[in-house]
């Protein structure tokens, strides 16, 4: 892995080097912002695409909103594609070589919405209405990701995103951060 981050469209050229190539394995991408993506390649075809909690087409629109990032390719042969949501033609296209043109996969950025959680000095004192939201979602593991959330930040907002982002779908994440901030209420 190239340890400086570098613009999205090099680390995207090396992708496409790859695929010419026909090669197969696992194409890890990290952000500045310290997001990941995973582009499977099964020769010398994009298999699959995640970034975050994002799949396909939207995981690519995510990536498309990046500006720089490093990135390392593991290569070995990658199983059946069963379960996998294959990318739409635009979203290939624009991995493939759209990026140099940007030609529509990037997303305006839209403006944060006003904060409804608080930023508190003591963020544990809202713990136990949190760790009862998460573990509705996220099962037992919730106990460690309350831990690391709440070890790293005292700053409502963040503890509640670090949380959500475990989670499998953009709608899991819009229901439980409006019960965790339902909770805090």
């Amino acid at each position: 892995m190239v340890s400086e981050f570098r613009p999205l469209a090099e680390v995207l050229r090396e992708l496409k080097a790859l695929v010419q190539k026909k090669m197969s394995g696992y194409f890890f991408i990290a952000t500045e912002n310290n997001h990941s993506s995973t582009i499977l390649l099964r020769n010398g075809q994009v298999d699959e695409v995640t970034f975050s909690r994002y799949r396909s087409d939207e995981a690519v629109k995510q990536l498309a909103n990046v500006s720089a990032a490093r990135a390392r390719f593991q290569p070995g042969a990658i199983g059946a594609s069963a379960g996998r949501t294959p990318l739409g033609e635009a979203a290939l296209q624009w991995l493939l070589g759209g990026f140099e043109n940007d030609t529509g996969m990037r997303q305006p950025v839209a403006p944060a919405p006003e904060r409804r959680t608080p930023s508190v000095a003591n963020p544990a004192a809202h713990r136990d209405a949190i760790e009862k939201v998460a573990l509705s979602y996220l099962g037992p593991i919730a106990v460690l990701l309350c831990d690391e959330a709440f070890s790293g930040s005292k700053d409502m907002e963040q503890i509640l995103q670090q949380i959500g982002s475990n989670l499998a779908t953009p709608e899991e994440y819009r229901r439980f951060m409006a019960e965790a901030r339902a909770a805090l209420d």
